[in-house]
């Protein structure tokens, strides 16, 4: 088993579950069953929905030519909407929105590696790591009903890097998900990122008053969940294989497990095992620098446990976690700080 547990500081937590199984009526802290397959009234898939915040929101005007939103005021997320690129659905037909009134556009922005954890999405595809610049949920609605961007028209998105220099090699990545489509903050059991076929790498851009590449920009033909990512480049050959175990009464059905890099916005979704009940991934290379996060729900009440991995060199690594009580409120700065 790998050393080096290095708790998080200034987060105040109670003890309240062991290794040591205790019965306690009529309570859901007595269920250790895991299941097989996870239903959408699990405890675990409730979780998205209690800690994303709530999405920014500004008003447009359709009739203008051009226009150029600035997402809760700020300049470093813009988008712009050229006038007459937005469609609805009509009694199952794709119909051209008249480009009249005004619509109201939403955001949620992924900015920090606890964002991507509040919204339960890992940065990979097809099985291989990716390292993200961001990326956000973009969603615009007319008298309630949801928009998309008709075939042929783009809008784009300049995203300027706050503290850091924008980085080479991203593109950027849709996202497959169920139909109809869940809310942001609902869990999506077929969500997965897929790249834009259409684009190679995101450009990047010098905003004015600057004398360095200061962000991306993107030119996109898709709303909704959108990424800057590129592959890590980790050899296939040479992954480890990485595994969590528990007290019985955390269970696949209350208990998510994520592992990120320390160093960049790198994070994978560890998945359950029911034979084992266990969670693992397979995905993390040799001499990787990693913390692992396990975020459970029991009842009405959150448990938290991290653990730090200096340096990931077994080859399979099993790593008990013992969580620890967190109100939502302190779960959610927790999260606010990764």
């Amino acid at each position: 088993m790998l050393a080096g547990f290095a708790f998080f500081a200034g987060t105040s937590c109670t003890k309240e579950l062991s290794g040591e199984f205790t019965q306690y009526q009529n309570n859901p802290l007595n269920d250790t069953i895991w299941a097989t397959s996870l239903k959408a009234t699990d405890a675990v898939n409730t979780i998205v929905n209690d800690i994303m915040p709530a999405v920014e929101k500004e008003t447009f005007n359709l009739e203008n030519s051009k226009s150029e939103i600035k997402v809760g005021g700020n300049d470093s997320f813009r988008i712009y909407f050229d006038k007459g690129i937005f469609t609805s659905l009509e009694n199952g037909v794709v119909t051209p929105v008249k480009p009249e009134g005004t619509a109201e556009i939403q955001i949620f922005r992924i900015r920090r590696t606890g964002d991507l954890i509040k919204c339960m999405r890992s940065t990979e595809l097809n099985n291989v790591l990716m390292e993200s610049a961001g990326g956000f949920f973009i969603r615009v609605l007319k008298n309630g009903k949801e928009l998309s961007i008709a075939t042929g028209k783009s809008y784009v998105v300049k995203w300027i890097e706050t503290g850091a220099d924008p980085k080479n090699d991203m593109r950027q990545f849709y996202a497959n998900e169920s139909n109809p489509a869940p809310d942001y903050n609902v869990t999506d059991p077929n969500f997965e990122w897929k790249p834009d076929t259409y684009s190679t790498t995101i450009d990047l851009f010098w905003d004015s008053g600057n004398s360095r590449l200061t962000g991306y920009q993107m030119t996109l033909s898709s709303l909704r969940w959108v990424s800057i990512q590129r592959n890590v480049g980790v050899n296939s050959i040479s992954k480890l294989k990485l595994t969590t175990i528990f007290p019985p009464n955390y269970t696949n059905k209350n208990t998510t497990v994520f592992a990120y890099y320390k160093k960049q916005k790198t994070v994978v979704k560890l998945d359950f095992d029911y034979a084992t009940r266990s969670f693992k991934t397979d995905l993390l290379p040799p001499g990787a620098e990693i913390k692992i996060v396990s975020i459970s729900k029991i009842g009405s009440n959150y448990y938290l446990s991290e653990k730090e991995v200096s340096n990931l060199t077994t080859a399979v690594s099993i790593i008990k976690l013992e969580p620890e009580k967190i109100s939502l409120a302190k779960l959610q700065a927790y999260l606010d700080n990764l």
